[in-house]
C-alpha cells in the first residue's frame, strides 16, 4: 500500500486546476510584481524589501519571463554578504495590515533549479503584540523541481487584523565547506482569500471516479499512474486521511476515516490533471 501523504509532501501540494472564489480576497501590495523602482542603481519591487545589495548580484529580480501579466519576481540564492561573498538566502518580504481574516494564500509558481539541500519557502507570519514578534501561521516549501507552473494553495491560520508578513526566499544552505549550489524560482499572482473550493475542470472525473456517493472505499481509473491525489472538503480545507493501492487498472482509495459529506478531489497523472467531487456516505 502507498501512502500518498508522503508523496504529496515531496511534490509539496502544487496543482493545476480551476478555482471557484467567495468574494472575500485580497491583492497582497504588488502581489504581482508589475510595479518595480530602481534606487542607487539597484531594482526592487514596489512595497518590498529585498537582500538586494549589489547590482549584478540580484537575488530578487523583475523577469520577462512572466507567470501572469508583464512582469513576474525571480528569486535566487545569489545573495553576497558585506565582503561580496555567497551567503545563499535570497529574501524577500512585504508587510502590511491586513482587512479581513484570511484562510489560505495562492500563489503561481515555477521552480526552475534546486541544487542539493537547496530549497524555496513561501512563509506567512502575523504580529503578536502580546509577545511583540512575528509568528509563522502559514508555510510552504519546495525542494525539487516543478513541472512548469503550478498553484500553490496554502492554508494559514490568520487570528484577527494585526499586520501580516509574507516572505519568499531562495535558499541553499550555505556552508563555507562546502559548494553553496544554485536555487531559483518565479512567482507571481499572490493572493489572500477566505475561501477556495475546487471546481470541476475540462478533465471531469465523472467515469474516472466511482461509486459515488462513496462508503469506505473509492475506485479511480487512470491511464497511468497516479503522482497526486488530494481531498477537500466543502470549506477548502485538505484532508489526509485516505491511503491508496495502485493496480494495472487504476488506484483504490480507503476513505473510511473521512467524515459524511461532500469533497473535492484533484487527481494528477502523467497525461493529465482531473478535479471533481463526490459524497461520502
Amino acid at each position: 500500500m502507498v501512502n500518498f501523504n508522503n508523496s504529496i509532501k515531496q511534490i509539496l501540494g502544487l496543482f493545476s486546476f480551476w478555482f471557484a472564489v467567495s468574494p472575500g480576497f485580497a491583492q497582497i501590495p504588488n502581489g504581482n510584481f508589475e510595479e518595480w523602482q530602481t534606487v542607487d542603481s539597484i531594482e526592487n519591487p514596489v512595497n518590498w524589501e529585498t537582500n538586494n545589495n549589489y547590482v549584478g548580484y540580484l537575488p530578487v529580480a523583475k523577469t520577462l519571463n512572466a507567470i501572469q501579466g508583464n512582469y513576474s519576481l525571480k528569486i535566487s540564492s545569489t545573495a553576497r554578504d558585506i565582503g561580496g561573498n555567497a551567503t545563499g538566502d535570497g529574501c524577500a518580504h512585504v508587510k502590511f495590515v491586513p482587512t479581513e481574516v484570511y484562510k489560505y494564500l495562492t500563489a503561481s509558481v515555477k521552480v526552475d533549479t534546486v541544487d542539493t539541500n537547496g530549497e524555496v519557502i513561501i512563509r506567512v507570519k502575523q504580529w503578536l503584540p502580546a509577545n511583540a514578534l512575528f509568528e509563522k501561521i502559514g508555510s510552504w516549501k519546495e525542494t525539487a523541481v516543478t513541472n512548469g507552473v503550478v498553484q500553490v494553495v496554502l492554508p494559514i491560520e490568520q487570528v484577527g487584523l494585526d499586520t501580516l508578513l509574507i516572505e519568499i526566499w531562495a535558499k541553499n544552505n550555505y556552508d563555507l565547506f562546502t559548494n553553496p549550489g544554485y536555487t531559483e524560482m518565479i512567482i507571481d499572482s499572490m493572493q489572500l482569500k477566505t475561501t477556495v473550493v475546487v471546481q470541476e475542470s475540462a478533465n471531469s472525473l465523472l467515469g474516472v471516479l466511482y461509486p459515488n456517493p462513496a462508503g469506505e472505499t473509492l475506485h479511480l481509473q487512470t491511464e497511468s499512474a497516479i503522482e497526486t491525489l488530494r481531498f477537500f472538503d466543502a470549506t477548502g480545507r485538505e484532508m489526509h486521511s485516505f491511503s491508496v493501492t495502485q493496480s494495472k487498472e487504476g488506484a483504490t482509495v480507503q476513505i473510511r476515516q473521512l467524515p459524511a459529506g461532500m469533497y473535492y478531489l484533484v487527481l494528477r497523472s502523467k497525461e493529465k490533471v482531473w478535479s471533481g467531487k463526490f459524497v461520502k456516505r
